[in-house]
């Protein structure tokens, strides 16, 4: 009875240690019979190829498609040696007509010559001749009176009451003094100008007016600047005092006028 339970235990003891080897067989048996399937049906599963195309291609002779042949062309001919003309005999000249000698015209009369000045004596020495001197002024005195004697004297620009050129009225000023006698109108309109150009007229009232007051001194600057009357316009009065100020400074007064007087009072009426 011990016998055979130890003969069970040994066969199950080798079935046990011979298992993983009959796995490993199977395993591999398995590999191989996919590896042999896929080597079969691999090439049925890729796509056939394509069949070639072809084109039929038929010769048929030329005259059946109805193309003509050139003509022959004829044989050249041989070239004929070339005979020169014979020489043709030569033309006597025309008989020209005498050529006769041309008379030559008559001489004319010689042009009667003008007779030439006298050549003038060279040896009168310039240094010799006489001077005229002026006459003494004692004599100028005598003749034609003291202011004859007395040599001019040279106009000074301007004058103490103002030249007939300088009270014309030259447009209309806008430019005025204030309570002082100033005969010079082109100094007023040169005034009147540069404000002009420095003037930009406020977006007001048409009827907007304004009375600029400032002093001019002697060099042409400018002080005591203000509103002497007012628009009503802020905005007016305020571009009016900016137009004389830009103006400034202005040319200098004249000399005549700054003899007895250092500045000018002026007026400018902004409109």
């Amino acid at each position: 009875m011990d016998v055979a339970v130890d003969q069970v235990l040994a066969e199950r003891e080798r079935l046990a240690r011979s298992a993983p080897a009959a796995a490993s067989l199977i395993a591999a048996a398995l590999l191989h019979a996919v590896v042999a399937a896929l080597v079969v049906l691999l090439p049925r599963l890729a796509p056939a190829p394509r069949p070639l195309e072809y084109v039929a291609v038929q010769l048929v002779p030329a005259q059946r498609l109805g193309a003509q042949q050139p003509a022959p062309q004829p044989p050249r001919e041989a070239r004929r040696p070339e005979v020169p003309p014979p020489p043709q005999a030569e033309e006597p000249p025309a008989p020209q007509a005498p050529v006769l000698p041309r008379r030559a015209p008559p001489p004319k009369p010689p042009k009667p010559e003008k007779p030439k000045p006298a050549p003038a004596d060279t040896r009168i020495d310039p240094t010799t001749r006489p001077k005229v001197l002026p006459p003494p002024r004692e004599v100028l005195q005598k003749k034609l009176g003291p202011a004859a004697a007395a040599p001019p004297q040279p106009a000074l620009p301007g004058a103490a009451k103002g030249s007939d050129a300088g009270k014309a009225t030259v447009g209309a000023l806008t430019v005025r003094p204030e309570n002082q006698d100033f005969p010079y109108n082109y100094y007023f309109a040169q005034i009147q100008s540069r404000i002009e150009e420095a003037w930009t007229r406020s977006p007001v009232g048409n009827e907007a007016r304004a009375v600029i007051s400032f002093t001019i001194h002697g060099d042409g600057s400018i002080s005591d600047l203000r509103v002497r009357e007012s628009s009503g316009f802020d905005t007016f009065d305020l571009a009016a005092l900016r137009a004389v100020q830009n103006a400034a400074p202005f040319a200098p007064l004249p000399r005549a006028y700054t003899l007895n007087h250092s500045s000018l009072d002026v007026n400018w009426i902004a409109r």
